[in-house]
């Protein structure tokens, strides 16, 4: 069967969150081409059905979520309605926002740079 040329693929795209508040700078892999997300949310909280595990009472269990477009080349960070906020760049997130790279991102208290870049 054809491709459909007005349906685009889902390109994987390197996205790494830094955590800004530990010695050795840690990083945490996100997605890369070689290793792509199963589902195009990563969730960020304390649950253990957490893609991303934060080990803080300030964060909430379901806390925010990275929603990765790789068809459009976009990540977003949404809010799940936690308690103590997700920010980027110091601005409060009351919904969904777009993150560039290098852009600042706060779980509750907890400091991430976020890099991405894609093969666009």
């Amino acid at each position: 069967m054809p491709e459909n040329p007005c349906v685009k693929e889902r390109e994987p795209m390197d996205i790494t969150l830094e955590r800004l508040d530990e010695i050795d700078g840690s990083a945490i892999i996100v997605e890369t081409p070689e290793l792509s997300v199963a589902q195009p949310e990563f969730v960020i909280g304390r649950a253990e059905d957490c893609h991303l595990q934060l080990g803080s009472r300030f964060v909430s269990r379901h806390h925010c979520e990275l929603i990765v477009d790789g068809r459009d080349q976009v990540v977003r960070v949404r809010d799940l309605g936690s308690e103590n906020g997700t920010y980027v760049n110091d601005t409060v997130v009351m919904d969904e926002c777009e993150l560039k790279d290098g852009d600042k991102l706060v779980v509750a208290c907890i400091p991430f740079e976020i890099h991405i870049s894609s093969e666009k």
